[in-house]
C-alpha cells in the first residue's frame, strides 16, 4: 500500500478553497488514472466530472430545432373579460365570509341557550332571574354598608354633643 498524504492535504486544502489551478491539476490527474485506492474513490466523480462533461455535445441538427421552435407562427386570440368575471373571485370571497358570519351567530346563539338551559334547568328566562336575584343581593349589602355608617355617624354625633354640654354636678 503506497502512501497517499500528499494527495490527503491537497484533498483537505480543496476542501477548504485554498488549492491554486496546478494543486488542482495534479488532484483530476490522480484521480483520472485507473489505480485509485479505495478510501479515495468516493472522489473520483468530483475530479472525472469535468473530462466526461467535454465529450457530451448537442447534436448537429440542435440549433435548427431552436429556431424551429421560436419562429413558429401561433395565433393568439384576445380573450374579453367582461367586468362580472372580473368580480367574480370578490364575490365568492365575499360569500364566504357571510356564510361564515352566519354559521358562526347560529352556533353561538344555540351555544348561548343550551348553557342556560344547562345551568338552570329552564328557558332562558332564568338567566334574567339570576341577574336579579345578584342585584337584590348587592343592594341588600350596600343597604347594610348605609345602615352601619349612619350609625357610626349618630354615634359621632351623640358624642360631640355630650363634649359640648357643660358638666352637670350632682
Amino acid at each position: 500500500m503506497m502512501d497517499y498524504k500528499y494527495i490527503e492535504q491537497l484533498l483537505e486544502r480543496y476542501w477548504q478553497c485554498e488549492t491554486t489551478l496546478e494543486e488542482e491539476q495534479i488532484l483530476r490527474s490522480f484521480f483520472h488514472q485507473g489505480d485509485v485506492p479505495e478510501h479515495l474513490r468516493q472522489y473520483n466523480d468530483i475530479f472525472n466530472y469535468e473530462s466526461e462533461a467535454k465529450s457530451e455535445h448537442l447534436s448537429e441538427d440542435f440549433k435548427q430545432k431552436m429556431i424551429d421552435l421560436v419562429e413558429e407562427d401561433t395565433a393568439v386570440e384576445a380573450k374579453t373579460i367582461t367586468l362580472s368575471q372580473r368580480f367574480a373571485p370578490l364575490m365568492k370571497a365575499a360569500a364566504i365570509v357571510a356564510m361564515a358570519l352566519t354559521i358562526g351567530n347560529v352556533a353561538e346563539r344555540a351555544m348561548r341557550e343550551n348553557s342556560a338551559s344547562e345551568v338552570a334547568g329552564a328557558p332562558v328566562i332564568a338567566d334574567t332571574y339570576t341577574r336579579t336575584e345578584d342585584v337584590k343581593a348587592t343592594i341588600k349589602v350596600i343597604d347594610q354598608n348605609q345602615s352601619a355608617i349612619m350609625a357610626k355617624a349618630d354615634s359621632v354625633k351623640t358624642m360631640d354633643l355630650i363634649d359640648e354640654q357643660p358638666e352637670i354636678i350632682e
